[in-house]
C-alpha cells in the first residue's frame, strides 16, 4: 500500500488536472483543489506537436519568470522554454523535469557543448543523462541548425529554425525516453 500511495502522489504532482482530480479522489488528497493559473485572453501562443503520437495542440503563455517562459495547454500540461529552448515539461507523461541546455548564441555559433537532461522513471527515481553535442548549419538554409548529441543511452538530434531577429521560430526537440520529440512553433497572430 505505501508503494501505491507514493505512486499516486507522484502522479498527482506531475499530471494533468484530470489525473490529479482522479488521484485526489481515490487517495483523499488535495492535489486537485490547488488553483490553476489560466492564461490571459490575448496571451502569446505556440503550437506543440508530440511527434511520436502525431498530436498537435495549442499552448498559451502563462508567465515569464527568471527568463523562462511557461506555456500551458487547456488540459493543464506545461512546457518551459528559455529563449525557445525546451528545459522542462509537466503533464506529458514521462516528463523532462529540467535541463541544462545551450544558449541561443552557442547554437548560432555552432560551438560544441554539453547538455544534461533530468527525467524520472516509473519508480520516482531521477536520472541525469549527459550528452556531448555538436552543431551544424544547414548549407541550404542559414536559419536552420541541427544539434547532434550523444550519451551512453544513445543519440538525439534537435533542430532549430531561426528568424531574421535570431529568435527560434520553430524547433524539434527531445523531451525524454517516454515522450520522444516535440515540435514547437510560434503561433501566427
Amino acid at each position: 500500500m505505501p508503494v501505491l500511495f507514493a505512486a499516486c502522489l507522484t502522479l498527482a504532482g506531475c499530471a494533468t488536472p484530470i489525473v490529479q482530480k482522479t488521484v485526489g479522489t481515490v487517495m483523499g488528497t488535495n492535489a486537485a483543489t490547488a488553483p490553476m493559473v489560466k492564461p490571459g485572453k490575448d496571451a502569446p501562443q505556440i503550437w506543440m506537436t508530440m511527434v511520436s503520437l502525431g498530436i498537435k495542440f495549442p499552448m498559451s503563455q502563462l508567465q515569464v519568470r527568471d527568463g523562462v517562459t511557461i506555456y500551458a495547454s487547456k488540459d493543464g500540461s506545461q512546457a518551459f522554454l528559455r529563449n525557445g529552448i525546451l528545459i522542462g515539461t509537466r503533464g506529458f507523461g514521462r516528463d523532462l523535469m529540467s535541463a541544462e541546455a545551450p544558449s541561443v548564441a552557442t547554437l548560432r555559433a555552432g560551438a560544441p557543448h554539453q547538455r544534461s537532461y533530468y527525467d524520472m522513471d516509473g519508480t520516482d527515481t531521477m536520472f541525469r543523462h549527459r550528452y556531448a553535442c555538436t552543431v551544424a548549419r544547414d548549407p541550404a538554409d542559414a536559419g536552420h541548425v541541427t544539434e547532434d548529441c550523444t550519451a551512453d543511452i544513445g543519440s538525439i538530434r534537435n533542430q532549430f529554425w531561426f528568424d531574421s531577429a535570431d529568435s527560434i521560430s520553430k524547433s524539434r526537440q527531445w523531451v525524454s525516453q517516454g515522450v520522444g520529440y516535440v515540435a514547437v512553433e510560434r503561433k501566427a497572430k
